[in-house]
């Protein structure tokens, strides 16, 4: 199981609940009607709330019968309940996280020691939430495994897969679930952004513009990585895709390779509008990029190879 504690801009630590009242409400609803899926399969764009909306929904359910209960009315975690503790120390029986991302994604063995946890743990007729994340790129051998897993679920059980759509995910993982679609529109993106950018304390608007080309909890942790490169406002986005280069050279930070493919983006689709490029090159440029982009998280290409070619393409936004 991951920590996910460890993570600053963990929706663990989100104590409020932003735009997706009326998915909670509607979560809340089946779950008081005992209608709430076995499987649920939450899908939409990554860094859009959709873990935060589901974690607080379980932290609604798991301390309703609390001192501190969840205020249901502000959307707002009290961080003195019980059950908040426990997971924040990792030791809530009644909430799994199994995290789907490199360099550590999740494999079989993960859920052999998920149903092993199950049979050793003792729930007091309580719900036990199980979330996978990245369930999208869970391999065959571990989607199998949590096929098998989930076919029955006990009556306290329920498994909810987040989906970010960075692949295609397993049909079969699909076809189990309740899928429900998670959409935000430009306005709430960036009421969103504005919100956790005063919960994080990043102090950084340079991105602002720009919210439509990712979501709110993407862009707030590519605004952090624009405040440790120091990049100023006046600096040329070829030049911070250089820089931002060697510090992924450095760490291999897949966060970084995400800030770059944000920032290529957005000097691709300048250059189109302005017509400062012929337009038919400029989306042969962005397609090769995206390609290469994927290649290397899919393959691990060679460091070196990736970052000469990378940088080739950048000398294209000048």
């Amino acid at each position: 199981m991951n920590n996910l504690s460890n993570d600053k801009f963990s929706p663990i630590n989100s104590l409020k609940l932003f735009v997706l009242k009326e998915h909670f409400d509607n979560f809340v609803k089946l779950y008081r009607n005992k209608k709430l899926p076995k499987i649920i399969l939450l899908t939409g764009e990554k860094g859009i709330g959709k873990f935060t909306l589901i974690f607080h929904f379980i932290n609604y359910v798991l301390s309703i019968n609390s001192q501190n209960t969840y205020n249901k009315e502000e959307l707002l975690i009290n961080e003195s309940n019980d059950t908040y503790k426990r997971i924040l120390s990792n030791v809530e029986q009644c909430f799994n996280y199994i995290r789907n991302e490199k360099p550590n994604p999740a494999n079989i063995e993960n859920i052999r020691e998920l149903k092993k946890k199950f049979y050793q743990s003792s729930l007091n007729e309580k719900p036990r939430f199980t979330i996978l994340d990245d369930v999208e790129l869970m391999n065959l051998n571990a989607a199998n495994a949590l096929l098998k897993l989930i076919e029955e679920p006990s009556v306290y059980d329920y498994y909810i897969l987040i989906n970010n759509k960075k692949h295609n995910m397993i049909e079969t993982l699909r076809s189990r679930s309740i899928e429900i679609k998670i959409f935000l529109d430009s306005e709430d993106k960036k009421n969103i952004f504005n919100s956790l950018n005063n919960n994080f304390k990043i102090k950084s608007d340079l991105l602002i513009p720009f919210v439509h080309f990712t979501s709110p909890g993407t862009l707030i942790r590519f605004s952090e990585i624009f405040n440790d490169l120091k990049i100023e406002k006046e600096q040329s986005i070829h030049d911070t895709i250089l820089k931002t280069l060697e510090y992924f050279k450095k760490n291999k930070d897949l966060l970084y390779l995400d800030f770059l493919s944000f920032l290529i983006d957005i000097k691709i689709s300048e250059l189109i509008k302005d017509q400062k490029r012929n337009s038919l090159e400029t989306l042969e440029i962005k397609n090769k990029l995206n390609i290469l982009f994927d290649q290397y998280r899919k393959f691990n290409l060679n460091i070196d190879s990736f970052f000469n070619q990378l940088k080739l393409y950048a000398s294209y936004v000048r």
